[in-house]
């Protein structure tokens, strides 16, 4: 298969279902990263759409060329290909899931439930890097990339594993050998993100971040703590910033890293997202033969 049909966006699961999925991956990420959870969803009787964001191709060179504004529209383009269904649930991890809660803030009455799985409410480098957040819109017209693995700990185990499921996503049987200089130095010089690109996520994140208010859908927060690229406090902040959620819940995960769809608990995380799914649905259903 080519990388790029593997990197699109996919349907999967039952189309005669009464329940849909929207799925949303990560910035610099592909639908790909969703694909386990789409199939346990699927297996459990759920229609699932993942949506390739625009830009996300897998190669970082096509993110130089689209903005928020076209991210947003995709995942609105991915939510209208569900009209069809009754209950429509949205899950998104980390990026997708400032897209989630925008869908979600924008169409209360259409969305059964959302699910944000490490939780992107702001952009929120570690150490000194935050403090170069403000300089963005200058620095976007003058430096094309950033580098974020070239100083990277690759004798931490940690790291090492989160990047070689990101590895495993493209080609399953391969392997680093992380003790290699030229290896490393190989992935620190290719591993880049274009700057546009970053400034974009901040306005996307901003702009939800606005909205998290107008969010009164079921909502099912999924962080680990030991995320580094979202700080476990993002998730306790979104708890905090959706009010009218309800009922909510925050769920922790202990041994994952940043995408946890991919990560040492994927099946802890795909039984929560299926039983959320399941349970908001069934308590919407019942009140609907209520009111009827």
């Amino acid at each position: 298969m080519l990388q790029q049909e593997k990197n699109a966006s996919f349907f999967t699961g039952p189309e005669e279902s009464n329940t849909a999925c929207l799925l949303l991956h990560g910035f610099n990420s592909t639908p790909l990263e969703m694909r386990g959870l789409a199939e346990a969803l699927a297996r459990a009787g759920i229609r699932v759409y993942a949506v390739a964001v625009a830009g996300h191709t897998g190669n970082p060179e096509d993110l130089l060329y689209t903005d928020h504004r076209e991210w947003i529209t995709s995942a609105e383009a991915g939510l209208a290909q569900l009209a069809p269904y009754p209950f429509v649930f949205v899950a998104g991890s980390s990026m997708g899931g400032a897209l989630a809660l925008l869908l979600a803030s924008r169409h209360p009455d259409r969305i059964s439930g959302v699910v944000i799985m490490s939780a992107f409410t702001r952009v929120s480098p570690p150490g000194w890097q935050r403090h170069l957040l403000p300089l963005l819109p200058l620095a976007r017209h003058f430096v094309k990339w950033v580098y974020p693995l070239a100083s990277y700990n690759f004798d931490n185990l940690a790291a090492q594993e989160e990047i070689l499921d990101h590895a495993h996503l493209q080609d399953p049987q391969i392997t680093i050998d992380f003790s290699d200089p030229k290896t490393l130095a190989t992935i620190r010089s290719t591993m880049r993100l274009p700057v546009h690109a970053i400034g974009e996520l901040v306005y996307l994140t901003r702009e939800q971040r606005k909205q998290l208010s107008a969010v009164r859908s079921p909502l099912l927060i999924i962080h680990s703590k030991r995320d580094q690229m979202a700080p476990p406090a993002l998730a306790d902040e979104l708890y905090c910033l959706t009010p009218a959620a309800s009922p909510k819940s925050l769920h922790w995960l202990e041994r994952s890293h940043h995408v946890i769809t991919i990560g040492p608990e994927r099946e802890e995380v795909y039984r929560l997202v299926i039983s959320f799914i399941q349970e908001s649905r069934n308590q919407q259903f019942s009140n609907q033969r209520v009111t009827q």
